[in-house]
């Protein structure tokens, strides 16, 4: 019996699934009512108050109990002439079916306790949503594995299986050395500023619970900082940034702890996690924008990470944005050529946009940003709150330098991009995943004869700003040629 015919029939998850499901629901209870058991700790009841709060709890435990059971037992998968279906329900029956053709990408995962049961939780990313379509919280290892296969290579058997792992050409891994350079190198004020909100929140939910107004105690602490010597007000500084760097050390380590891209041509199978271990396994064909950057050290070192925005992705949806670290730049180019087989952007010979793109910047962004902090420090610094007004001959220099290193070119097969500051980034656009084309103009640009455009895909935009109306308008005109002369489908 092969991989498909043991899936015609409904079946139910791994028993193990009843302890994972009853573990989310009990974390989720947990994160929404913790400020109130603090208070429980922390604040004298009486007796009668005391029971009434352990049979609540015990309340809470029984139904979750029970609807882990029944949540369980009700859910059943199986495969129906090349559709997904999913049942679950007690006494509101659901049935979702998905066609396998609408699958864009399959999800292992395996937190600690997944890893103790030796199951994992698997999802889907299906066309025509905002989010992961569906998820199993349980499967066996052995069966989440074919699943996978099955949906990802639909009509293949298990032979055929086999022989596309013998013939994997590439796999990319990253050592302890390589996982320490590229935490060291992170963005470490994004996980500043991660600390800080978690920090403000936690005030926020606690101020109840030790009976003392945020507000208060955050004006208060303020005025006696204001009142130390610099050293101490250095001290701290040096403190925060240090706890910052730490943790997003760590984050990074963790995250990508193991990581392994096994290329085998028509397909990425993506493995990495430390404590939340997780596969992705991406169709090329499913890809529609690919993107790898650098920031300032990250390029000295040669460490690059490399977007993949597949069907689907958008800002907003955390779970389908998949990056991929690469060592050198070179692995980064023999991993392009597999969505776009084109030799790689030249920035010396390659397309510039209008020098109006880093003027108007500058007015619209730079300047309010020096005349502000200028005009508010003044009331208290007097003439040394003009020095602010430097931040405003720095923007000139950061957009200037991004306008200098924005270039693009056209290939037989897409657009190519070159960008960039102080770090670099390049993006690969192939014309046959462009759905619609669109010319955007300010009242400036109409003004001006010019035009930003824009390629809208099913996984996001690539954006070409402040180019002449002719220009703009003549390779619109030559990309919706080439997508309708070629008809080639975009997945």
């Amino acid at each position: 019996m092969n991989n498909a015919t043991s899936w015609h029939t409904p079946q139910r998850q791994s028993p193990a699934a009843i302890l994972i499901i009853m573990w989310g629901v009990t974390i989720r209870i947990l994160k929404g009512f913790w400020p109130i058991l603090l208070l429980y700790f922390f604040k004298r009841e009486t007796d009668s108050e005391q029971l009434s709060i352990i049979a609540i709890i015990a309340g809470f435990g029984v139904l979750t109990i029970v609807g882990t059971v029944i949540t369980y037992w009700f859910k059943k998968i199986y495969i129906s002439e090349e559709n997904l279906v999913i049942q679950s329900g007690w006494l509101k029956k659901k049935m979702l079916s998905i066609p396998f053709k609408n699958i864009q990408a399959v999800h292992l995962e395996q937190n600690i306790w997944q890893q103790a049961c030796k199951v994992a939780k698997v999802s889907f990313d299906a066309t025509g949503s905002e989010k992961v379509e569906v998820k199993l919280d349980a499967l066996s290892l052995e069966k989440a594995e074919d699943l996978k296969n099955l949906l990802m290579q639909p009509g293949k058997n298990r032979a055929t299986l086999e022989e596309n792992i013998k013939t994997q050409n590439a796999v990319y891994k990253l050592d302890i050395g390589d996982l320490i350079k590229l935490s060291l190198t992170a963005n470490h004020l994004e996980a500043l500023f991660i600390l800080l909100a978690l920090g403000i929140n936690f005030l926020n939910e606690t101020r109840e619970v030790f009976n003392f107004e945020q507000q208060d105690y955050i004006h208060s602490f303020a005025n006696q900082l204001f009142t130390q010597t610099a050293y101490i007000i250095a001290f701290l500084l040096a403190g925060m940034i240090f706890i910052s760097i730490v943790f997003s050390f760590a984050r990074t380590f963790i995250k990508f702890f193991g990581f392994t891209l096994t290329d085998n041509h028509h397909e990425w199978k993506i493995a990495f996690g430390l404590f939340d271990k997780q596969q992705k396994v991406i169709p090329i064909n499913k890809i529609q924008i690919i993107s790898w950057r650098a920031n300032w050290l990250r390029r000295k070192i040669d460490y690059w990470v490399i977007h993949i925005q597949a069907v689907g992705h958008n800002k907003q949806n955390r779970k389908r944005h998949l990056k991929v670290p690469m060592t050198a730049f070179r692995q980064v180019l023999s991993l392009a050529t597999s969505y776009q087989p084109a030799a790689p952007i030249d920035p010396a010979s390659a397309s510039k946009i209008h020098p109006a793109y880093w003027k108007r910047k500058t007015l619209f962004i730079g300047l309010p940003l020096a005349l502000i902090p200028t005009a508010v420090a003044w009331f208290w610094f007097g003439n040394w709150a003009f020095l602010l007004l430097l931040i405003f001959f720095c923007a000139c220099g950061h957009y200037y330098i991004g306008y200098q290193n924005f270039r693009f070119q056209t290939v037989e097969a897409g657009l190519q991009m070159h960008s960039g500051t102080w770090g670099r980034k390049f993006t690969l656009l192939n014309w046959n995943k462009v759905q619609q084309v669109h010319l955007n103009q300010s009242p400036y640009q109409r003004r001006h004869q010019l035009a930003s455009i824009v390629f809208l895909t099913a996984g996001g935009s690539v954006t070409i700003p402040y180019l002449t109306l002719h220009d703009a308008t003549a390779l619109a005109d030559q990309v919706i040629y080439d997508v309708e002369s070629k008809d080639e489908n975009w997945m």
